[in-house]
């Protein structure tokens, strides 16, 4: 079985997202389709989907005219797409959640629907994937990583020919990650053709077959996993060399300490945490998702409060009601979900960078000043764009993202707190972020930052804490080299 994309294109007003492109999807085969934000990686699965409708080209399915007038329908004719977004109802059961929009299949000559007849088409599909939950359990008491097999399930509800994972991995921890594409592995052994984006090149050297690589909507190239390197990748998808995606580390710390955290607690979430944080330090916490970084994040910059313990700020002991009195006292924060903690999407690149930090006069707006503060951060983190005017929606993923971590900027912090600051983000834009974040160290900034990512907590941070059931298992210190597997050690 061939899915074959030939010469498509799709413009979104003057902007060209996809510029003649053609690629096949073969059966047994998973093809990763790569490139930087912006690449048209994510609109090229959505035209094939029928989520987009294209403006040139073709689409075949074994040889005939593939034209779904959604995707549903789509999936109905074998070709099934699992978002990026999350898309469970948390109030459905989770084999409601799998046939969301085939319900009235399993209604009785009542109306009313058939829950058992429901369950157990659901309990099929999920042992067919070899989950380790039942349909019958209650969602709310499933992770994220199990939510998102929830979504594979119900794409294969349709018995579809193909598949697309449209970054599917972006908000899964180590295991998640690991389960999912466990998954992913079975469905090709079943036969079927599958495409998958994502931005993280391991998971791309773990599982595809050949990649397709894009930029700037355009197809650049297609290559054979075995026969090529991540390098060589990397370079075809930003267009240059990347020597190395880290800068080079500091040689020592500085004696001043900016921060000094005392047994902190937060009931279970968080025991005991106690550390010190150095003028211009790097200093990552690692962890699985529920061990206590994301309440750590919380307490300091006063969103949660803790239970026990001290916190001082430049020997000052720091007590915070809320986020205003951590700001004042010099934190900034980049929350993790940047499109629904970070920006109003619709604002302008200007009006989102001053959200925190223009002081109005009564009912007045200094402009100049606030185009001045505008201007000055989208060069100091090389925002692309025209004009601070554009509305950060026509932004891609990477930028969107330099845009937070301006707006944090922009109060002038003496302490920055990052959460998974490169999340969905793609090498090149990481590499620019990762030269931002250094250089903000260099001139004296006292950095915390909670990272998934364990290549990133190796190569960027001067020192790691590793967090487990809410402890501190491990202290990296600054002449210690920590491996991944030595830190997963110290998760688990």
């Amino acid at each position: 079985m061939n899915f074959t994309v030939k010469n498509v294109s799709k413009r979104f007003g003057p902007t060209v997202a996809v510029d003649n492109v053609s690629v096949t999807f073969r059966s047994g085969e998973i093809r990763a389709i790569v490139g930087e934000n912006g690449a048209g990686k994510s609109t090229l699965l959505k035209i094939v989907s029928g989520i987009h409708k294209k403006d040139e080209g073709e689409v075949l399915l074994d040889g005939q005219p593939f034209e779904p007038s959604s995707y549903v329908e789509a999936a109905m004719s074998g070709v099934a797409y699992v978002f990026q977004e999350t898309t469970i109802n948390p109030f459905l059961s989770i084999a409601e959640n799998i046939y969301i929009n085939r319900l009235r299949e399993f209604r009785n000559p009542a109306g009313l629907i058939n829950r058992k007849k429901l369950n157990a088409a659901a309990q099929k599909i999920l042992d067919e994937i070899g989950v380790d939950f039942k349909a019958t359990d209650p969602i709310q008491t499933l992770n994220l990583g199990q939510w998102k097999t929830i979504e594979v399930a119900r794409g294969l509800a349709y018995d579809p020919k193909v598949i697309f994972f449209d970054e599917s991995t972006a908000f899964l921890n180590y295991n998640e990650v690991k389960a999912f594409l466990h998954i992913v592995k079975r469905l090709k052994e079943r036969g079927m053709a599958i495409g998958v984006v994502t931005h993280h090149m391991n998971e791309i050297f773990e599982i595809a077959d050949t990649a397709t690589i894009m930029k700037d909507g355009k197809w650049v190239t297609d290559k054979v996993i075995s026969e090529v390197t991540q390098e060589e990748i990397q370079q075809l998808m930003v267009g240059r060399k990347l020597s190395t995606i880290y800068p080079e580390k500091k040689k020592s710390l500085s004696g001043e300490i900016v921060l000094k955290v005392e047994g902190l607690s937060a009931g279970d979430n968080l025991k005991d945490i106690t550390f010190e944080l150095h003028e211009g330090e790097i200093l990552g916490v690692g962890g699985l998702k529920g061990s206590g970084g994301d309440e750590f994040l919380s307490i300091l910059f006063g969103d949660e409060k803790e239970t026990a313990g001290k916190i001082w700020v430049k020997n000052k002991e720091y007590l915070h009601k809320n986020p205003h009195d951590a700001m004042k006292a010099g934190f900034s924060l980049l929350p993790g979900e940047r499109t629904l903690e970070g920006l109003i999407t619709t604002f302008s690149i200007k009006d989102n960078i001053n959200m925190g930090a223009m002081k109005r006069k009564g009912i007045f707006i200094d402009r100049v000043k606030e185009k001045k503060t505008a201007d000055e951060m989208i060069e100091k983190v090389t925002i692309k764009t025209n004009s601070g005017e554009m509305p950060c929606d026509s932004l891609s993923g990477g930028n969107m993202q330099k845009v937070v971590i301006a707006k944090c900027l922009a109060t002038n912090p003496r302490i920055l707190l990052l959460n998974n600051p490169t999340r969905g983000i793609d090498v090149g834009a990481r590499l620019e972020i990762y030269t931002v974040i250094s250089n903000l160290a260099k001139e004296g900034m006292a950095i915390i930052m909670l990272s998934e990512d364990l290549g990133e907590l190796i190569g960027l941070c001067d020192r790691t804490m590793i967090l487990r059931r809410g402890e501190m298992s491990k202290m990296y210190e600054f002449d210690e080299v920590p491996t991944e597997e030595s830190m997963i050690t110290y998760m688990l």
